[in-house]
């Protein structure tokens, strides 16, 4: 599935133009293009993890909503034994 993309300009270092210039005519990686979507992708998936680790730990600090997974957990505790491996 095709993803729907824009085109947007930035201003990079000019070394690490180049360093991905090289890098993509070496055939280490397929284009400048790509190794600055792998790039994005990475720092978004970093920042929704801290993200959500924050929040967690706002969480932890809540009686109810540990109460609530505590009792959760319990409830398909037998349910998960039944079940081989992760899911």
């Amino acid at each position: 599935m095709a993803t729907k993309t824009i085109r947007y300009t930035a201003t990079l270092p000019l070394d690490h133009v180049n360093e991905l210039r090289e890098l993509a005519k070496e055939k280490k990686i397929p284009s400048v293009n790509y190794a600055i979507n792998v790039a994005l992708d990475r720092y978004m998936r970093e920042h929704k993890a801290a993200e959500y680790e924050a929040q967690m730990k706002k969480a932890s600090q809540d009686k109810a909503f540990l109460s609530r997974t505590m009792n959760s957990a319990d409830d398909f505790s037998g349910i998960d034994s039944e079940v081989e491996g992760k899911w």
